[in-house]
């Protein structure tokens, strides 16, 4: 019976090893500083879909960094709320992706239209929203999901 009982500990402990390896915390003390309303586990289940961490990636957009903004909306973001964050660099890239996801979840209402938007862009055509943005949300959700089973206690919205 012991050894059984090694053995499902052992076995647990090596699922969550490998789940915390595949959802890794990255970033958080800088997203908690700018996550404003927003669950920080949320903002880090974005980036995790977006960029899978990597802060220099790009897509074929042209969208950069963590959050992966374009740099026409960095530069929007940074008008409208009056801060002068570089998208270039991990805090600002944070900071810019935030405060936009912050704005898009106020304008819009409710989180799923908010990060259909955030993907997509707000005047993308509807067919985008629905099949691209249909599949992003499912993404971050099950991202959000995961790190909030497994991070759940660091986490929260704030409203």
């Amino acid at each position: 019976m012991r050894v059984i009982i090694a053995i499902l500990v052992f076995g647990i402990i090596v699922f969550f090893s490998f789940l915390v390896r595949i959802v890794p915390l990255k970033y958080y003390d800088i997203v908690v500083q700018y996550s404003g309303k927003l669950d920080p586990l949320l903002v880090v289940s974005v980036i995790r879909t977006e960029s899978s961490f990597r802060p220099d990636a790009v897509s074929n957009m042209g969208a950069y960094g963590l959050m992966q903004l374009m740099p026409s909306t960095a530069e929007w973001v940074n008008e409208k709320f009056k801060t002068n964050y570089d998208y270039t660099t991990i805090e600002g890239n944070i900071a810019l992706g935030c405060l936009y996801l912050n704005y898009l979840l106020e304008k819009d209402g409710d989180l799923k239209t908010a990060l259909v938007h955030y993907n997509t862009g707000p005047y993308a055509p509807d067919d985008v929203k629905s099949d691209a943005g249909e599949r992003y949300v499912l993404k971050v959700m099950r991202y959000y999901r995961l790190y909030t089973f497994l991070y759940g206690r660091l986490g929260g919205m704030r409203r």
